[in-house]
């Protein structure tokens, strides 16, 4: 565990490079994944069979690559039994967030009588790519495929790893079928995303690829934007929280090490002005962290920084720009304001994270490594593009010339200005 104090460094621009917090995507080497996504791009399907032989441990020619109507009957009765219901209370909630999202098609006229405006239409077809390795997680399928289904996304594909029987999770199952995806694929890491990107003979290429993962599964999404669209490049989970004296320390350290469960790299930081609340949280995840070892677990990485004032806290917060953010404090209204940078933000003592994950209707596949500062949660505007659109008139034209003329000479492209006076005679 490190606890640093903001009064020992001269700014916090030292104090956040002592934590060491960043790790940028954009620095994700992707030459391990390169012979894969060729080997797909040139053999196809025969190529994701050897990979997943290779990696997952199991052989699908027999099976194929799709996921039969027998092996989703199979997988739905081996869900959870409370599942289900779980699901559909998440996907009401995620449907009316993310309906307030939708943009629409609008038009304009400017002053010199041009209509311009922008025709907004959904991304045809859709690739989800699911975790499905050391865990499953049912609710990122939902977190995907909502946002896709209220943009108007007609097509959606699924891959998810297999285990070594060939077998899917079961509660993955279910929440694709909840969501009524039907095209599955017993399909995972990079091969997938190569397979989606480019298309295979089983597997029908995509226009977009959405979805966390693993390494090499982010770092195949970055080494093929470009042939496919790409929602963000998600690296390890992390959690600021930002708390006060009233909050309890047996509370903010839960939130802390609940994040942790999201496995290696994952950061948890406290940020607070209160030494007393540091000590607290200190001691508790030192005890927490002794028990931990006893039980044979690996040592919690948890941080602590005191700072000065809530100026302090906040400057921080937006250099860290973290993925969740909790404000654990009684007002709060005064600080959200001049939060500029985070992914998603839990305000007030009883908020927790895990409300956005599985069940406030927010999206949880969230901007890491701090690209809050220019990047935005998944949503409905990750499934929708739009087209410019220009409808002129003689009159109009007229009107608008002697800008099109000065700016065309201005930069030596006469051939412009001479499209436009064809047109006005």
């Amino acid at each position: 565990m490190k606890l640093l104090r903001s009064a020992d460094y001269p700014d916090i621009q030292s104090l956040f490079h002592a934590l060491d917090w960043s790790c940028q995507p954009a620095a994700l080497d992707t030459s391990a994944v390169i012979p894969i996504l060729e080997a797909v791009r040139s053999e196809g399907d025969e190529a994701l069979y050897r990979f997943t032989q290779q990696f997952d441990g199991c052989d699908l020619r027999a099976s194929g690559l799709a996921l039969s109507d027998a092996e989703m009957g199979e997988g739905l009765k081996a869900a959870r039994p409370g599942l289900a219901e779980a699901l559909r209370a998440l996907h009401k909630n995620l449907t009316a967030f993310h309906k307030k999202q939708v943009v629409e098609s609008w038009f304009i006229e400017t002053e010199e009588g041009v209509r311009v405006g922008q025709i907004v239409k959904p991304v045809a077809r859709v690739g989800v790519y699911v975790p499905g390795g050391k865990a499953a997680y049912p609710s990122t399928v939902l977190m995907a495929v909502v946002p896709a289904k209220v943009a108007g996304v007609e097509e959606i594909a699924a891959c998810v790893p297999p285990d070594p029987t060939g077998k899917l999770n079961p509660n993955t199952i279910l929440a694709l079928h909840e969501m009524k995806v039907k095209e599955i694929y017993k399909v995972g890491g990079a091969q997938a995303i190569a397979a989606m990107a480019y298309g295979t003979q089983s597997i029908p290429r995509v226009d977009k690829i959405v979805g966390p993962g693993n390494p090499y599964v982010v770092a195949a999404k970055k080494e093929l934007y470009g042939a496919v669209g790409i929602d963000l490049l998600a690296g390890p989970s992390e959690l600021v929280v930002m708390a006060d004296d009233p909050a309890e320390a047996d509370v903010v350290v839960a939130d802390l090490l609940s994040q942790l469960e999201h496995g290696q790299g994952t950061r948890s930081l406290l940020v607070t002005v209160s030494q007393p609340l540091a000590d607290a949280v200190a001691s508790v995840v030192e005890a927490k962290v002794r028990e931990a070892r006893g039980a044979g677990a690996q040592e919690q990485k948890v941080e602590i920084v005191v700072v000065q004032n809530h100026v302090e806290a906040v400057a921080l917060v937006n250099l860290l720009a973290p993925e969740h953010l909790e404000m654990l404090m009684e007002d709060f209204s005064a600080l959200l304001s001049k939060v500029r940078n985070a992914g998603a933000i839990f305000l007030g003592m009883e908020t927790s994270v895990v409300l956005g994950d599985y069940a406030a209707g927010t999206n949880h596949v969230l901007p890491t490594g701090t690209t809050s500062r220019f990047s935005s949660p998944l949503g409905v505007r990750d499934f929708q593009k739009s087209s410019n659109v220009v409808f002129s008139n003689h009159k109009a034209n007229r009107k608008i010339a002697p800008v099109v003329q000065e700016l065309s000479e201005a930069e030596g492209l006469p051939a412009h200005n001479e499209s436009l006076e064809k047109r006005m005679g």
